[in-house]
């Protein structure tokens, strides 16, 4: 299979390669040993096949091969001018904010109602009810931030 691009396309499939791979390759890090090696090689073929195939597409002055281990690797210059770096370090703060609501919200929302209580709604219910508790946080953390969190 054969695909056709133009050279903008590429390089905006080299970015979004680039990006799934920080997201798998955090997550896979996160979940192996130091001596375990990776858990899923098949995207790091298809990131390696995409990056390799720079050069031919025009665009191998952002992507390079480490001397040591002959992989691809967008270049550090690529990765800060062409906005990466902002891009992933954005998501990294909506999933922190995101999360920190959801898992506060739903504490509070056990707390106040009860496993047994919660089993037995609906879900229409649940959401309903947890909301205001999402809707406390959200509002908290968008006007303070963590400045009210206390240990």
């Amino acid at each position: 299979m054969e695909m056709e691009l133009s050279l903008e396309q590429y390089e905006t499939l080299l970015k979004l390669v680039y990006m799934g791979d920080w997201v798998i390759s955090t997550l896979q890090a996160k979940d192996r040993s130091d001596d375990e090696p990776d858990s899923d090689s098949r995207f790091a073929d298809v990131v390696r096949h995409v990056f390799s195939q720079a050069e031919h597409a025009g665009l191998g002055n952002i992507v390079q091969i480490d001397q040591n281990n002959g992989e691809p690797y967008l270049t550090r210059e690529f990765e800060e001018e062409s906005g990466l770096v902002d891009i992933l370090e954005d998501y990294e703060d909506e999933v922190f904010w995101q999360a920190l609501i959801e898992r506060l919200a739903h504490r509070d929302f056990l707390r106040h109602y009860g496993e047994t209580a919660i089993s037995q709604m609906a879900i229409e219910e649940r959401i309903e009810k947890e909301t205001p508790f999402h809707d406390k946080w959200a509002t908290e953390f968008h006007e303070n931030g963590l400045e009210n969190i206390k240990t």
